[in-house]
């Protein structure tokens, strides 16, 4: 990674080691945060029309999506979590978020359009039974992921209230399944809509077992994808593993629990570095994932400081750009962490940034060759 000066706002960069353009998309100022909530909920909408970051200080805010000009900050009523706001898979007007305003268990929408917020339901009835305590606060979970993509119509997601889980059917208004057990996760819904994932296993939609993935740890970053061949995929970091299946990038086929190193020792590079975060959300355009590596901050060991986009269906990836981003090396932790997130289309990548451990962090956006063809 060579030196390189934080571009000004709405201005590009060229990345020197991969001649990708970099555009800064926001000025927050110092002492500020303004940036992707989560690798795992896409920050563009349905059609990329509008994009939403999370703002330290405000909450959440809307951005054009083309022309990354600030719109307004959202008057979400106080969602659980500032990872648990996602935008519908095909209505572009739409969020979703679970509220904990007054500990009521309460799905919520919110319409771009009105600027209006609508219960959608309340989960304290029948069959959920969700309590109204602090404790047990409706929301998607530890570590939470995205919804089913709205094929063949479904719109699926995985909620849990304490040790409830369960996965409800917004189109239809239903609940389909319920299971009660202690993880801090609750099933994440596949994209297809078929299946959810949970703990290292593929379950149907009645919480039954169908078939168990093979990893060591079932606690690692990831998120769930969709292959063009049209199947569902789990797609994680693999750091420990007794046959040797480790990767910045391995990718479990759903259907049929085969495992692949995508980005590893298999492939020729490197056991993977810390600080890796997967989006796997291009819904429009499906089989590709991006990848946030952090490792050291120096940048100076392949793959650390690094954002990379992959097709595991064929095996194929891209080291794309070096975000610069410190996160935990740094003044900001957490909170510098680059979270990227691959845009529905798979022709951007957005990410956050403290640029060097810098004054702030601010959004970058990645406008791959495709963009905009």
């Amino acid at each position: 990674m060579s030196p390189l000066s934080k571009p000004i706002l709405g201005q590009t960069v060229t990345d020197p080691e991969f001649k990708t353009t970099i555009r800064r998309i926001t000025n927050v100022g110092s002492g500020g945060v303004l940036k992707p909530a989560y690798s795992a909920m896409p920050v563009f909408n349905a059609d990329e029309s509008k994009l939403m970051l999370w703002h330290r200080s405000k909450g959440h805010e809307l951005y054009d999506g083309k022309t990354y000009q600030f719109i307004r900050t959202l008057p979400l009523e106080s969602p659980t979590d500032i990872e648990h706001v996602l935008w519908d898979p095909v209505d572009p007007d739409v969020l979703y978020y679970p509220s904990n305003y007054n500990a009521k268990p309460r799905l919520m929408r919110y319409r771009v359009s009105t600027n209006m917020n609508e219960l959608i339901r309340d989960f304290g009835d029948a069959p959920t039974d969700c309590p109204v305590n602090w404790a047990d606060l409706l929301g998607l979970g530890g570590d939470p992921q995205y919804m089913s993509w709205g094929i063949d119509g479904k719109k699926l997601l995985g909620l849990q209230c304490g040790s409830k889980k369960f996965v409800y059917d917004i189109a239809s208004d239903h609940v389909l399944g319920m299971k009660t057990t202690a993880e801090r996760v609750t099933f994440i819904v596949a994209p297809s809509g078929k299946s959810a994932y949970f703990e290292g296993g593929v379950y149907d939609l009645n919480f039954n077992l169908l078939r168990t993935l093979k990893m060591a740890s079932v606690a690692e970053h990831a998120n769930v994808g969709y292959a063009a061949a049209g199947y569902d995929t789990y797609n994680a970091v693999a750091f420990d593993d007794s046959t040797d299946e480790i990767g910045t990038l391995v990718t479990h086929n759903m259907v049929t629990a085969q495992k692949k190193v995508i980005i590893g020792p298999a492939t020729g590079f490197s056991y993977p570095p810390s600080g890796t975060h997967i989006s796997a959300v291009s819904h429009k355009n499906p089989g590709w994932v991006g990848v946030s590596v952090v490792g050291n901050s120096n940048g100076q060991d392949t793959l650390s400081q690094e954002i990379l986009v992959a097709q595991p269906e064929t095996g194929k990836f891209c080291r794309v750009a070096h975000h610069r981003s410190w996160a935990g090396d740094g003044q900001w932790g957490y909170w510098a962490e680059p979270h990227i997130n691959i845009s529905p289309k798979g022709t951007r990548l957005i990410f956050g940034s403290d640029w060097g451990n810098g004054d702030s962090v601010d959004t970058y956006v990645i406008e791959l060759p495709s963009y905009g063809r």
